[in-house]
């Protein structure tokens, strides 16, 4: 029995208007991870700053994860299918992030427990402060293609975004509090605070994997 039909019919015009855009934000989205990860390593290499480089591991595994939405788009031309030679894909992704925020975890506490100080570079809270102005508005707009959709997967690609822009929020009091306040911890507890939730957001996309069920109108 279908699930669909008590649900309000969607102009097919409109729907692959709706696709294309989410395509476009895909795209977007991982230009912008890329440059957060170059200007993150930039930064990193003048200021050995934990908290900046596990924010910047962070960005180098969801580029590529908006990268893999924007390719499932073109391939399928739907947003809520995982085909099973993509699954490996969807995996590497949840492991990576699981990975990553054990090095940063590694780092932050190293940091802290041989009490090494960070250089400091205006140019973090510039990456910081430009992170939180612009992931919730990419974040807002996946909020409502995923409305206009009826998308899962697009729900919860609009709630991992807006996670991250909890990341920017760490990074800027970390770097606050060691360039503001010359609190030299400040910047490695911000890696120790960032761990959990990047170890969250790949176990959550393991237990997710199956569950991206394919929630559009469709016309045969």
């Amino acid at each position: 029995m279908s699930t669909h039909k008590n649900l309000p019919s969607t102009d097919p015009k409109d729907r692959q208007t709706w696709i294309r855009h989410c395509l476009y934000l895909a795209v977007i989205t991982a230009v912008y991870h890329t440059l957060q990860f170059v200007a993150g390593v930039a930064i990193y290499k003048r200021t050995n700053s934990p908290a900046l480089i596990t924010y910047a591991l962070d960005a180098l595994v969801s580029a590529p994860a908006a990268l893999l939405l924007a390719l499932r788009i073109l391939r399928h031309n739907r947003i809520d299918i995982i085909g099973v030679d993509e699954k490996w894909r969807f995996r590497a992704v949840a492991i990576g992030y699981m990975t990553l925020s054990l090095v940063g975890l590694y780092l932050g506490a190293t940091s802290l427990w041989y009490g090494r100080h960070s250089g400091r570079d205006l140019l973090s809270i510039v990456l910081a402060a430009v992170s939180m102005l612009a992931i919730p508005i990419i974040g807002s707009y996946m909020k409502s293609l995923a409305v206009e959709l009826r998308s899962q997967t697009m729900k919860s690609t609009a709630l991992f975004t807006f996670g991250n822009s909890y990341l920017s929020m760490v990074l800027l009091i970390s770097q606050l509090l060691n360039i503001g306040m010359d609190n030299w911890w400040g910047d490695s507890l911000g890696a120790l605070v960032m761990f959990p939730f990047m170890m969250q957001k790949g176990i959550q996309m393991l237990l997710d994997e199956g569950k991206h069920e394919y929630v559009e109108d469709t016309e045969e």
